[in-house]
C-alpha cells in the first residue's frame, strides 16, 4: 500500500511540472501570436507558481519589453537575478534592458558573462544573445548575426526561431536577401511555422506597392499555415483599409478574432467606420469611446477623429485632434502618413506653417522606402507650391536630390526650375550645373544655367550666360523649329551682349540675322540690325551711334 501511494506522489509531482512547463510554453506562445497581454497574465500566473523558474522570468521580461514596459521588464530580471545568481538567459534579459536604456557596454558585458557561463553551448541564451540585439534600437545586428550562427553549430541543433531572429537581424542590417534566407531556413526547420512566411512577406513589404503581389502571397500562406496567426491578418486589413474596405473589414474581424481585444483594436474597429466614408459617424462612435474610457482610451481615436475632421473640411479640429493624437500617443502608433497629414493641416494655418516642415521630416525619416521618401519630399513641394510659395517649394525640391541620388533630369529640372522661379539663382545654378554635367548633351541643362545666369547678370556687365547661351543654342538648333521661342530668347542675348559690352557688331549682327531667320516679322531684330550694319559702315562713329542698339538687348525674363 505504501509502495502505490508513493508512485501517486510521484505522478502527482510529474503532471504538475507538467502543467507548470505548459503553462511558461502557453505564454511563449501567446508572446509568438502577438497577444501581449494574454501572454503577460499567463507567465505571471506561471512565475507565482515557482518564483525561481527562470524561463518563466525571462519571457515574461521579454512580454513585458513588447508592452513597452521597459521599467518592469527591469524589476522582473533583477528580482530573478537576486533569487536565482547569475543564470545566463536572466543576464541576457538584462542586458536586453540595458541596450533599450542606451548603455550598450554594460549589454554586451552581460551578454558575453552568459555565454561564457554556458560555455557557449546554450542554444536558448545564443539566441536570446540574438533577439535581444535584433530587435532593440541601439542593438548590434552583426553581432547577433554572429551569435546565432554559433547556436546553429551546438550539437543537435533544431530551434527554428534562431533562425527568425537571425532574419530579423539581417533585416536591420538592410540585407534582405539573407533574411529571407534565414526565414526559409526557419521554415526547412518547421514548415508549418507562419510567422517565417509572414517575415518574408514583410521583406517584400519595404520594396513598395509594386511587390504587392508577392508579399500579399507570403501574408496569406501565413494564415493558411496557421489560422490563428493575428499579425498577417492584420498586415492584410492594412493592405486593403484604404483599397477595398470590405475586403479590409473581413480580415480585422479575423484579426480581432485572434488577438486581445484591447482599447488600440477596438480604435481600429472604428477607423473603418472612417474608411467606409461616414465620417460624421467615426467621429461619434470615437467620441463616444472616449467619454467612456476616458485616460484608458487609444490614442489612435484622435487619429480617426482628426482625418475624418479634414475630410469634413474642419481644419481646426482636424489639428487639435492630431496635436492630442502625437501627445498622447507613443512612437509605436505614428505612421509616416501620420506626419505628412500633420503637415498638410499645419500649413493651414499660418502661425502653424513652420511646424510643417519637421514633419515632413519625421516622416521621411521614419520611412525605410526610398520611394516614398521621395514622395514625402515631393508632397511637401507641391503643398508649397500650393499656397504659392516657391522658395519652401524649391527647398524641398532640391532636398529630394539629397534624399535619392539616383536623381534623373525630371528631377533635376523640377529643382532648377522652382529654384529659379522662386529667385534662389544661385541654388537654381547649381542644380542646372548637376544636369549638364550628367546629361552634358541635353539642352537642358544649358537653358537653364543660361536663364539663371542671366538673371544674376542682368546688366550682361559680367557676361556670365554667355557660354550657356551658346551651347543652348548649337544643341537647340537642331530643331529650330521645335525650339523657336526659347532660341531667339538666347540669339536676343547674344546680339545684345556682343553690341553693347564687346562692341563686336560683326557677331552681334550674326546673332540679329539668326533671329530674322526664324523669326522674319521680328521687327525689333530687323530694326537693331540696321542700326548695327550703319554702324559698321561708318567708322568714324567710333560705335556711338551703336548705342541705340540698346533695344537689343532684352531683359531677363523671370
Amino acid at each position: 500500500m505504501m509502495k502505490h501511494t508513493i508512485r501517486f506522489m510521484v505522478a502527482a509531482v510529474v503532471m504538475c511540472n507538467v502543467a507548470f512547463a505548459q503553462s511558461v510554453e502557453d505564454g511563449r506562445k501567446l508572446l509568438y501570436y502577438e497577444k501581449y497581454n494574454s501572454a503577460k497574465e499567463t507567465l505571471e500566473k506561471a512565475l507565482a507558481s515557482k518564483p525561481d523558474d527562470v524561463g518563466a522570468a525571462y519571457w515574461l521580461g521579454q512580454t513585458l519589453i513588447a508592452l513597452n514596459d521597459v521599467a518592469g521588464a527591469k524589476k522582473v530580471y533583477q528580482t530573478a537575478l537576486q533569487s536565482n545568481g547569475s543564470e545566463p538567459l536572466l543576464l541576457v534579459g538584462m542586458g536586453n534592458v540595458e541596450l533599450i536604456e542606451h548603455k550598450g557596454n554594460d549589454a554586451r558585458q552581460r551578454f558575453e558573462t552568459a555565454i561564457s557561463l554556458s560555455k557557449g553551448k546554450d542554444v536558448d541564451v545564443l539566441n536570446a544573445v540574438g533577439r535581444a540585439n535584433a530587435n532593440a534600437p541601439d542593438g548590434d545586428a552583426k553581432y547577433a548575426v554572429e551569435k546565432l550562427k554559433q547556436a546553429t553549430e551546438v550539437r543537435r541543433f533544431k530551434d527554428p526561431f534562431v533562425y527568425i531572429n537571425m532574419g530579423d537581424a539581417y533585416r536591420k542590417l538592410l540585407d534582405g536577401g539573407a533574411a529571407v534566407t534565414s526565414y526559409q531556413s526557419a521554415l526547412n526547420l518547421d514548415p508549418n511555422l507562419a510567422s517565417a512566411e509572414y517575415k518574408i512577406g514583410k521583406i517584400y513589404i519595404t520594396q513598395g506597392n509594386e511587390q504587392a503581389s508577392i508579399f500579399l502571397r507570403h501574408f496569406e500562406k501565413a494564415v493558411e499555415l496557421d489560422p490563428a496567426y493575428a499579425p498577417a491578418y492584420y498586415d492584410l486589413y492594412a493592405y486593403w483599409y484604404s483599397r477595398d474596405v470590405n475586403k479590409a473589414r473581413d480580415y480585422f474581424a479575423k484579426y480581432k478574432a485572434n488577438t486581445d481585444f484591447t482599447p488600440s483594436v477596438e480604435a481600429e474597429e472604428i477607423s473603418l467606420v472612417y474608411a467606409s466614408g461616414d465620417f460624421k459617424g467615426a467621429i461619434a462612435k470615437a467620441d463616444e469611446k472616449l467619454k467612456k474610457d476616458g485616460d484608458k482610451a487609444s490614442p489612435k481615436l484622435y487619429r480617426v477623429k482628426a482625418y475624418a475632421y479634414d475630410k469634413l473640411g474642419d481644419s481646426l479640429n482636424a489639428l487639435q485632434n492630431m496635436e492630442l493624437f502625437f501627445a498622447k500617443g507613443d512612437s509605436s502608433l505614428f505612421l509616416p502618413d501620420n506626419y505628412v497629414k500633420m503637415a498638410q493641416i499645419s500649413a493651414k494655418f499660418p502661425d502653424k506653417l513652420n511646424q510643417a516642415d519637421s514633419y515632413f521630416n519625421k516622416a521621411i525619416a521614419l520611412d525605410t522606402l526610398l520611394k516614398n521618401k521621395v514622395d514625402y519630399a515631393t508632397a511637401a513641394a507641391n503643398m508649397y507650391k500650393k499656397i504659392s510659395n516657391r522658395e519652401k517649394s524649391a527647398e524641398w525640391l532640391t532636398k529630394i536630390l539629397s534624399i535619392d541620388t539616383g536623381y534623373g533630369k525630371l528631377e533635376l529640372f523640377y529643382a532648377g526650375w522652382e529654384n529659379f522661379y522662386g529667385e534662389k539663382y544661385p541654388t537654381a545654378d547649381s542644380v542646372f550645373n548637376l544636369y549638364k554635367q550628367k546629361y552634358p548633351d541635353d539642352m537642358q541643362g544649358y537653358y537653364g544655367g543660361f536663364r539663371t545666369k542671366w538673371a544674376i547678370d542682368s546688366t550682361m556687365e559680367q557676361g556670365l550666360p554667355v557660354n550657356d547661351a551658346m551651347k543652348f543654342a548649337e544643341i537647340a538648333g537642331q530643331d529650330s523649329v521645335k525650339n523657336k521661342s526659347a532660341l531667339l530668347l538666347a540669339y536676343g542675348y547674344l546680339a545684345g551682349y556682343n553690341a553693347n559690352q564687346l562692341k563686336d557688331y560683326e557677331k552681334a549682327i550674326f546673332y540679329l540675322d539668326k533671329m530674322i531667320g526664324l523669326d522674319p516679322n521680328n521687327v525689333d531684330a530687323k530694326n537693331n540690325r540696321d542700326i548695327l550694319q550703319k554702324a559698321l559702315n561708318k567708322p568714324q562713329s567710333n560705335g556711338r551711334t551703336a548705342q541705340k542698339s540698346n533695344d537689343a538687348a532684352a531683359k531677363p525674363k523671370k
